[in-house]
């Protein structure tokens, strides 16, 4: 399965389940890091690219460092598979991976 084909079954379950797609909302994409460092150069730059983000230190084994890169938009299958392919090739150039997204206002 693609990315763009989990991305529309996702949001299709979403939709199933009463959540309101028509309407902006901030979008969050996971992101996780080996270290502080390579956490900290993402987060500056997805804030250059117009993204709020949050730093996390999460106890586990590997990747212990989450950065959660936001930006309000009205979901949609193809803004959410750009934005996430996007910021997952920007991630892996600070040694860092996507790890899913998400929103969780109404």
């Amino acid at each position: 399965m693609s990315l763009f084909e989990e991305n529309a079954a996702i949001l299709q379950k979403m939709a199933s389940d009463g959540k309101d797609l028509t309407s902006p909302r901030s979008v969050d994409f996971c992101h996780v890091f080996p270290d502080k460092m390579s956490a900290d150069s993402f987060a500056q730059a997805a804030n250059a690219e117009g993204f709020s983000v949050v730093v996390d230190e999460i106890e586990r084994e590997t990747n212990p460092w989450d950065v959660t890169a936001s930006k309000r938009m009205t979901p949609s299958c193809k803004v959410i598979t750009d934005i996430e392919e996007s910021l997952d090739r920007l991630a892996q150039s600070h040694k860092g991976r996507a790890d899913g997204w998400g929103f969780f206002d109404a």
